[in-house]
Order: structure tokens, then C-alpha cells, then sequence
């Protein structure tokens, strides 16, 4: 499977112009409206491109915000706003480009799939007509669709595109994870903001081979005896007041009575939820290989926080097809991440002087192995390191 390998954005929201390099397991973190969510945003409107378009349909069913058009291109003080945002996506070997018009909606100014090693046009299209393979097409192709299944057609193929068409930002909501408010994004395996997570729970406890990924969870929450689901919820342990759907989660606490230790989904707290929701995502094997969790740090305590991404950080390095990116404003989220390896990235997100979004990686020194890292920083973790404003990404004043 093809990994993302780089990005580079201009003029999209609060990103004037950043190029990123990114690994298989990425933390993006930074203050409040520093832009990492427009970042994840960016990636949202190539994938619906790549799948045939960018509407609000597509952009829905990845996890994007769905603003104005007029919201998506940069309009900072002292430089002349553009009509179009461009973004271009890298893997190994191929290179796809594209530039939206967004007045009056979202049409394409241009658009091109290369080849990166010989610089091959595959497809490509601009004011001067479309190309597949160094033809000229005769007819016209829609400006609010994208070439891509144009050249699908032709080639029955889309190479190294599969996991970036399938690309989704998870951000799961505490009353839709509960069961008591509808997750209206209608993804499967999981919804993007909770939905269906007893239904997945139920496919993977089935799945034999997958199954034992569960453990984790105890791993994390060892107060709980098991976790399963019921499709029909006890009278008896759910208020009048309350109504949930037809499919619970229930987890068994080992510390109360044997004949009233059971817990629906509504009653456990925040974090046994969200804990249990990102090891399924995780887990499933239909959901897609490159996603996005927003703040995932989400509800957790900092010990949480810390455990949690040391099972998201294993999990990718298992399979090999996995990316993951994640955003985060808890700096014990940082201490799973390994920055002499490569596959791990780690970036401060931070808007300069003039509110333009800055993305830098943060690295060792050329040269610098991990006892020099640790002389350096007196041994202190990725988290301290991040609290004493060594690295950036910190409130102004904090």
C-alpha cells in the first residue's frame, strides 16, 4: 500500500504555503486555531478529488467542516487573495496536483497526475484542454469534476491513490459514542463521530484473527472485567428518561457485584469510550488504512493519553499498511513518538507574525544519535521538552 509521502499547500485557509514530509505516524500539535485541522482538511479535499470531485457530499463523508467555498482560500492582510487554493499530493510514484477555483463554488483550474521518477504525465487538464497518456481528448470534461476517473476509465487503474481516495478525519462526539445522539456522517465500519461503534465491536469480538486486539483495552482500563455488546438494553439499567438505539455496549466492571456488574455504553465514563472506539477503528478491518483522529487526546487524562499512543504507535508498527495522523494539545501525547525512527513525525503547528500557518517537523540535529538527544535535554521526555517552550507550539505567555 502507498503511503502519503508529502504535501504541499498554497492558499488554503490559514496555510499561505507549507510543504510537509510525513511518515506513517504523524503528530501534529499546537495552540488553539493554529491551523492543524485545516491541515487534515487539505488532505480531505484530495482525497474527494482523487474519488471524483469536490462537493460537500465528499467532503461530509471525510470529516471536513463544510464552509462557504469563500472560507476555503487564504485572505490575509497586505497579500492579494487569490481565486484558487492548490494542493499536491506525493507517494513513491506518483505525483497529483491540483488547483480549485472557489468563487461560486468549486471548479478546477487545473489538475495533473505524474509519474515521480520519470516525470510521466499519466492525465492532466487546464484552460487548454485535457490529456490521458499524451492524448487529446475531444470533448470537454466537467470543470466540477475531477480528470481522475476520466483516466480510470481509460486505464482501469489508479495507481498509488487507493488509501488517500479513502482518507476520513475522525472526531468522535461523547453523546454519539454514549448512544444517545445520531452520528449523521452514515461511514462504515465506524462513524466519524461515534456511530456504530456496538456494531463494529460486535464484527471484530466475531473476527477471530482481529479479536485479540481487544486486549489492549484492559491493558488500559484494568478496572474492567470484558467488554461486548447487546442488542436489546436491560430495562432495569437504563433511566425512563433515556433512550438509546437497538445495539449497546456493555463492559463489566470487576469491582461491583457479580449479579450487578454490568455497564451500558451511557453509564461508563468518557474515556472507556473513546479508548475502546480508536482500538476498533484501529482495528477493523474495514476501515480505511490512512485516517485522521482530531484531538486525540480527547477526553483522556494525561496517563491516558500517554498509554493510548504507545497501542496507536504498535499498531502501526505491525501493519505495515497503516498511516495515521493526529492532532493533539496534550503534550504527554508526544512521549510514544520515537524521533530517531523514521516512520514516526512529530510537528509544531503555530501561526507567525503575519497568522500565517507554519509547519515545522522537529528532529535531531544531523549527526546527533539518541545518547546526544539525551545529554542535550538532561534526559527529559518529548513532553517536557514541549512544556519548556524548547520546540514551539506553546501560547504565547504560557
Amino acid at each position: 500500500m502507498a503511503h502519503l509521502k508529502k504535501i504541499s499547500i498554497k492558499g488554503f485557509k490559514s496555510i499561505l504555503d507549507q510543504e510537509i514530509e510525513l511518515g506513517r505516524l504523524n503528530i501534529f500539535i499546537g495552540t488553539n486555531g493554529a491551523g492543524k485541522s485545516n491541515l487534515l482538511e487539505a488532505i480531505a479535499m484530495l482525497s474527494a478529488s482523487i474519488e471524483g470531485g469536490i462537493d460537500y457530499e465528499r467532503l461530509s463523508r471525510r470529516g471536513a467542516r463544510l464552509s462557504s467555498p469563500e472560507i476555503f482560500r487564504s485572505a490575509f492582510r497586505n497579500k492579494d487573495r487569490k481565486s484558487t487554493f492548490s494542493i499536491d499530493a506525493t507517494t513513491d510514484n506518483i505525483v497529483y496536483r491540483m488547483s480549485i477555483n472557489a468563487v461560486d463554488g468549486f471548479s478546477y483550474h487545473s489538475e495533473s497526475l505524474k509519474k515521480t521518477r520519470k516525470n510521466t504525465s499519466l492525465c492532466g487538464r487546464s484552460n487548454n484542454g485535457a490529456t490521458i497518456n499524451g492524448v487529446s481528448l475531444k470533448s470537454n470534461i466537467d470543470r466540477e469534476k475531477s480528470i481522475i476517473p476520466v483516466y480510470q476509465a481509460f486505464e482501469n487503474s489508479l495507481p498509488d491513490l487507493s488509501s488517500l481516495e479513502k482518507f476520513s478525519i475522525y472526531a468522535p462526539s461523547t453523546p454519539i459514542l454514549r448512544g444517545v445522539a445520531t452520528d449523521n456522517s452514515s461511514k462504515s465500519p465506524l462513524g466519524l463521530y461515534g456511530g456504530r461503534l456496538a456494531e463494529s465491536l460486535r464484527e471484530l469480538i466475531n473476527e477471530a484473527s482481529k479479536s485479540k486486539e481487544l486486549f489492549r483495552f484492559f491493558k488500559l482500563l484494568d478496572w474492567f472485567r470484558s467488554i461486548g455488546t447487546r442488542e436489546e438494553a436491560d430495562s432495569k439499567l437504563i433511566s425512563e428518561h433515556i433512550s438509546l438505539g437497538r445495539n449497546v455496549v456493555t463492559y463489566t466492571d470487576k469491582f461491583m457485584k457479580t449479579n450487578f456488574n454490568e455497564l451500558y455504553a451511557y453509564d461508563v465514563s468518557e474515556g472507556a469510550l473513546y479508548i475502546l472506539f480508536v482500538l476498533v477503528l484501529l482495528s477493523h478491518k474495514e476501515s480505511p488504512d490512512f485516517l485522521a483522529l482530531d484531538n486525540v487526546d480527547n477526553t483522556l487524562n494525561p496517563g491516558l493519553v500517554r498509554n493510548l499512543m504507545e497501542q496507536i504507535s504498535d499498531f502501526i508498527e505491525k501493519d505495515e499498511n497503516k498511516q495515521v495522523l493526529l492532532t493533539t494539545h496534550n503534550p504527554t501525547t508526544l512521549d510514544a513518538v520515537d524521533l530517531f525512527n523514521e516512520e514516526h513525525r512529530l510537528f509544531v503547528v503555530s501561526r507567525n507574525k503575519d497568522g500565517h500557518t507554519q509547519i515545522k517537523r522537529i528532529s535531531p540535529p544531523e549527526g546527533m544519535d539518541r545518547n546526544g538527544w539525551q545529554k542535550t535535554y538532561y534526559g527529559m521526555k518529548l513532553s517536557q521538552i514541549w512544556l519548556s517552550g524548547a520546540i514551539g507550539g506553546l501560547t504565547p505567555g504560557f
